[in-house]
């Protein structure tokens, strides 16, 4: 939905408690209340909290919950360091999360072959964040990108699950050979949910390489 900042978190929390407390039908769950509005009221709710403060001043909203160092993106690229190939890694991760969520919007307004394409789109960003780490000038062609993901993560089974084996990489390899085909209602559906697994799995795959996140 977003990436937010830690120190926000709290008034995150009471947001969505006021908003279900307040708007809730009777005996509806939680989980209930959010597929009822939709993700992008939710959104909405949320969006400037994960923005930075106007008054940048208190420098202690830059730094997470007991840990003194300050976050900056001074480090983010692909130069030689491990921890800024890593700290790419992250931040495209994380566009891939948004663009999941975005797919998910539209296909809650109806709008399906958009919602497959970015669905789609999402899946290819997510693999290609990984390959970026030993093929830092990976192009942005979706063959390319499947193929050396499929080279680099798949055949070496890098990518596969402890439990799943290499399931979820199935999700990307099917969802590209069905790229040019038109999207139903029920197709864009699965692949927005094969996408979020997809780079769920992208993040646990980023997390048994080892690399040392960097700040």
């Amino acid at each position: 939905m977003a990436a937010i900042p830690s120190k926000n978190i709290p008034e995150v929390v009471a947001r969505l408690t006021d908003r279900y407390a307040a708007n809730r039908s009777n005996g509806e769950t939680f989980k209930d209340f959010v597929k009822r509005i939709g993700k992008a009221e939710l959104k909405a709710v949320l969006e400037n909290l994960a923005r930075p403060p106007a008054d940048p001043s208190d420098r202690s909203f830059f730094s997470d919950w007991g840990d003194p160092r300050e976050y900056t993106l001074g480090d983010l690229g692909t130069g030689e360091c491990a921890g800024e190939v890593v700290s790419a890694i992250d931040f495209n991760l994380a566009a891939a999360e948004r663009e999941v969520f975005e797919a998910q919007v539209a296909w809650e307004n109806g709008r399906v072959e958009q919602a497959g394409k970015t669905a789609y789109q999402s899946m290819l960003h997510a693999a290609k964040a990984l390959v970026k780490v030993e093929f830092p000038n990976i192009s942005d062609d979706p063959d390319q990108v499947v193929s050396e993901f499929r080279t680099r993560y798949y055949d070496t089974q890098k990518f596969f699950d402890p439990f799943a084996g290499g399931k979820f990489a199935n999700y990307l390899f099917d969802a590209h050979q069905k790229s040019k085909e038109p999207y139903t209602i029920d197709s864009s559906r699965y692949l927005i949910d094969e996408a979020q697994l997809f780079i769920d799995a992208a993040h646990s795959c980023n997390n048994r390489m080892g690399t040392p996140a960097s700040i």
